[in-house]
């Protein structure tokens, strides 16, 4: 194939070095950044406390300082997972808990630092590289036009400042591109157990951030084109998937 004559050696030398760059980028001074008010509210939330708790809290405290706001800013041993599923349907119903339970867990393992809070989604970043590997290998075939892909979301400005803040969009990514997978795959395989994969992957997504509704919607259209409108078997088997999967999160709603 194309991919493989010696003069795309250089090719697969550079889109190293940007993957190995891109991975730097990451972690490289993840700490020194400005801890802005979105993240703040993102240990919070972890925490298991609302902004109203808090400023009760702050009104009765003779002395306020960092290290007075420290204690709620990671895992607290009267709060729980519970606490922070509230604490989000309180103020923050538009923000989904998937993230917020599963950074929960990696802080109270490793700590609240700073490093170690945005070192979640670090991490989660890094499994974009396989995803939109595979996604581009179900879409075109081509290996190499999948290890472009990489290289070039190895360095976007957007996915390494993402990747660099106690945020949510980095595992979005990684459950949109999933998701995508899933779909493509059940597609071309159409067996019950890729089917079910798909609506796993949906229902993770759904619960990871609000804006995967659309991209559900964008699956429907797509199968839609692809089947031409008629209702065969294929798009029986996406709108029993999507339609379960939209059941399961209608109590996150």
């Amino acid at each position: 194939m194309l991919y493989k004559k010696p003069y795309f050696t250089w090719l697969k030398i550079f889109i190293t070095i940007t993957l190995i760059l891109g991975i730097c980028f990451r972690f490289i001074n993840i700490d020194r950044k400005v801890y802005w008010y979105d993240e703040t509210i993102t240990s919070l939330r972890i925490a298991g406390y609302t902004r109203g708790e808090l400023e009760d809290i702050t009104d009765e405290a003779d002395i306020i300082n960092g290290k007075f706001f420290q204690q709620y800013q990671g895992t607290n041993p009267n709060k729980n997972v519970i606490n922070t599923i509230n604490s989000l349907a309180t103020e923050n119903p538009e923000h989904l808990p998937i993230y917020f339970v599963l950074l929960r867990w990696w802080v109270k393992l490793f700590g609240h630092s700073v490093a170690v809070t945005r070192s979640f989604s670090a991490l989660t970043s890094l499994l974009v590289f396989p995803c939109i590997y595979l996604l581009c290998r179900e879409l075109f075939n081509q290996p190499l036009v999948g290890e472009i892909a990489i290289a070039l979301t190895a360095v976007s400005p957007i996915s390494v400042l993402y990747a660099q803040e106690a945020r949510v969009y980095s595992l979005f990514t990684v459950t949109i591109l999933l998701s995508s997978i899933a779909l493509l795959r059940a597609m071309k395989i159409p067996t019950k157990r890729n089917w079910q994969i798909y609506t796993i992957s949906l229902i993770f997504a759904l619960y990871t951030h609000l804006f995967s509704i659309l991209v559900a919607f964008g699956h429907g259209i797509y199968i839609l084109l692809i089947e031409k409108l008629k209702l065969t078997k294929k798009l029986k088997a996406y709108l029993l998937a999507s339609v379960s999967g939209f059941i399961i999160f209608y109590p996150g709603l």
